[in-house]
């Protein structure tokens, strides 16, 4: 009854107590069964083991789709040094035990997310001497449950699902940690380190050998060692239309309710909870199959296990997954003051329900959607329509109008605005001028270019390399692992040297330095929303103008706005009044007298962005979408306000632990005093544009060649 039978046409299989259950996911049906080291190597429990893979392993990075997103990246170091030793070492004081692993059976083929066949009907079936019930998805795979003596499902709930590798793969849906520590163990025991799995052997086959050799563990033991598998597959996601990589993505979500929550980036990838989340994402596979005309992909940190409030942690990335939802969250969600008032700082609560009114209006969803409309037997009223709760079966049309118009625009300037376009453009050649002749070379290389999570894994081994380092005894050797993060630590200057001689045409030390100092702004949270936001602003200004806006101009309005500003970076190259240092705050007189990058100080870099707009040869490339001058020097002085009282209260904690002695009154005159003098010099050294409270003096207005469609005949 346990056999694999004669008359086998698949290769795998797994064989246990068969049940189903009812999730968010759908109908799920599973087998719980056992995977185990050691032993017979043709066991179906040893064959599961080997068949168990994390989704890196299944799907080439370079085809993964951010709506395929299964799992949290994996953390190699901490299988390396917690959990194998964990497996494999006896203890007095108890087992060694790992909760289930759960795995999805999931149609690929060629490394690319397929479907499966449809499911055939239930049929009668003799089998190792007993009556079954066969289920059969073509040649992808085959489901047995054992019937009694009457023809019906026997009470004991046995089952076998067998399923055929070239159509299929047993994805870990949880607990891939504990299935890559199996894994590990398995491939070095039968030097089995190949294929797409084989770039991590170097974090695992020495750590295990010393193990093996320290534990004095024999075949005998490891075929002790049986870990319990849930093996699912999705019934319902069979044929012509399913979605089984999307019933796993939900399914992932509904295991992982309770558990240790992943981290704010996976929840981005992962999640459909929220609108904002699937509209990121777009953007995300945007830059995946991206032309030459984006930023490259690995210019974008979106795996960080941490949260960092002001920048990306890693030095070669130019922004992250962060920043992308917060662009999202402003330009979409708003609220809407944020974007009109230029007075109004970030600050308190925001309301649901203004930010899903905001929404529909930016995204237009009353030429999208219908008024009424019912998703999957839910009905959704297109006034109701919000961030938490939208039609999942209408996403790919929600997202579609996004990245037709404000997703497009907002990566429009963020890939061709000169210091972004600069950074993306160093960072590919430093990639193309990258020799891996080595293991550790390739690993550095993965790390900043390949391997979702490598660069977090190396760089936990390597703090734990130079703790054991301080301790008493034998020094750890330096593995292929340590020498990548060194060989990381190194290619930082010579990045460095690549981005500088693209921005600046110059690899004089001192011009690095200045670079370095200007990226340190450049790549901050602040700096960009406050871009992004600029683009928000005036587009809400255009829509008051003559004409009003149309939605489908939005990506022209970003590409006027980035040769604006282009324009503006271009401008006395002389060494006091280079533009391309403008909100550097390691250059005299700067505009920049913010005192730290925090997010919400978004608003006051958005002053600088309009500030530069108003230089005479800057301003012709966006006056004919704002034909009304007026609005933009009124919002223009409003931003203006808001920094001086910023720079005005830092002056001001600044005078009170410098000069204690200083009366409240007279602390607030002199700050005052102290921050519109410095704002008054930059002006003059930077944008040209003088400073009054409320600028009227109109700039030339030069038509383009080719004005906007929604502004021809308005000049």
């Amino acid at each position: 009854m346990f056999g694999s039978g004669s008359k086998i046409t698949f290769r795998d299989y797994v064989q246990g107590t068969w049940g189903s259950f009812d999730t968010p996911a759908g109908r799920v049906d599973y087998i719980m069964t056992k995977a185990r080291l050691g032993g017979d190597a043709d066991a179906p429990e040893r064959q599961l083991t080997k068949s168990l893979a994390p989704v890196r392993e299944v799907m080439d990075a370079g085809d993964l789709d951010f709506n395929q997103l299964l799992q949290r990246d994996l953390d190699d170091h901490r299988v390396a040094v917690n959990l194998i030793p964990y497996l494999l070492k006896q203890k007095s004081t108890g087992p060694a035990f790992f909760p289930p692993i759960v795995a999805v059976l999931l149609p690929f083929q060629n490394k690319r997310p397929t479907s499966f066949p449809a499911l055939g009907a239930p049929t009668p079936v003799e089998h190792d001497d007993a009556q079954w019930r066969e289920e059969r998805a073509g040649n992808a795979f085959r489901v047995h449950r054992l019937l009694d003596a009457e023809g019906q499902l026997h009470g004991a709930n046995l089952g076998k699902l067998w399923w055929n590798q070239s159509e299929s793969s047993l994805v870990v849906l949880d607990g891939q940690h504990r299935a890559m520590a199996l894994l590990a163990v398995e491939r070095t025991l039968s030097r089995s380190w190949q294929g797409s799995g084989a770039q991590f052997r170097p974090f695992y086959e020495h750590q295990v050998e010393s193990l093996l050799r320290e534990y004095q563990v024999s075949e005998v033991d490891l075929a002790k060692i049986e870990v319990p598998v849930t093996v699912c597959w999705f019934p319902g996601e069979t044929g012509e239309p399913s979605r089984p990589h999307e019933a796993a993505r939900k399914l992932f979500v509904d295991v992982n309710k309770e558990a240790r929550p992943p981290s704010e980036s996976r929840i981005i990838l992962l999640s459909d909870g929220e609108l904002s989340n699937v509209l990121t994402r777009s953007m995300l596979s945007a830059l995946r199959g991206r032309s030459g005309s984006y930023l490259p992909l690995y210019a974008v940190e979106y795996d960080n296990p941490e949260v960092n409030t002001s920048r990306p942690a890693r030095w070669s990335v130019m922004t992250n997954i962060h920043l992308l939802k917060m662009a999202v969250n402003r330009c979409i969600f708003g609220p809407p003051k944020y974007l009109t008032n230029l007075a109004q700082p970030i600050s308190g609560r925001e309301k649901a329900e203004e930010r899903d009114r905001f929404m529909r209006t930016q995204l237009d969803l009353v030429s999208l959607l219908p008024e009424y409309l019912d998703d999957a037997g839910y009905a959704y009223d297109l006034d109701g329509i919000g961030d938490t709760k939208f039609p999942l079966g209408r996403s790919e049309a929600l997202a579609g109008r996004f990245m037709d118009t404000w997703g497009q625009a907002i990566l429009t300037l963020l890939s061709r605005t000169a210091p972004y376009a600069a950074h993306a453009a160093a960072l590919t050649s430093f990639k193309d001028s990258w020799h891996t002749a080595n293991t550790h070379a390739q690993l550095a290389h993965d790390a900043l270019f390949g391997g979702v999570g490598i660069y977090w894994t190396l760089r936990d081994s390597y703090d734990h390399y130079q703790t054991n380092r301080t301790q008493d005894g034998p020094k750890p050797p330096k593995s292929d692992v340590i020498r990548a993060w060194e060989a990381l630590k190194e290619k930082e200057s010579e990045f460095d040297e690549h981005r500088a001689h693209e921005y600046l045409g110059s690899v004089r030390p001192d011009a690095i330095r200045r670079c370095k100092a200007a990226f340190g702004v450049f790549n901050t949270h602040a700096c960009q929303l406050g871009m992004v936001m600029t683009l928000g602003s005036l587009w809400e200004m255009r829509k008051n103008q003559p004409g009003g806006a149309d939605l489908k101009d939005l990506p022209a309005f970003a590409e006027a706005l980035v040769t604006a500003w282009n324009t503006f970076f271009e401008i006395d190259r002389g060494r006091a009044r280079d533009r391309r240092y403008a909100f550097s705050k390691d250059s005299s007189n700067s505009i920049n007298q913010i005192t730290n990058m925090d997010t919400p100080n978004a608003v006051y870099f958005r002053y600088f962005w309009m500030q530069a707009l108003t230089v005479p040869s800057v301003w012709q490339h966006i006056a004919p979408w704002l034909t009304d001058r007026d609005a933009f020097d009124s919002g223009l002085g409003d931003a203006r306000r808001l920094y001086l009282d910023l720079c005005i209260k830092q002056q001001s904690k600044a005078l009170e632990v410098n000069q204690p002695a200083l009366s409240p009154g007279k602390r607030e005159e002199q700050a005052k005093k102290l921050a519109t003098s410095a704002l008054k010099k930059a002006l003059r050294n930077w944008p040209r544009a003088g400073f009054q409270a409320s600028s009227r003096a109109r700039s030339p207005m030069v038509k383009p060649v080719n004005p906007p469609p929604s502004a021809r005949g308005l000049e």
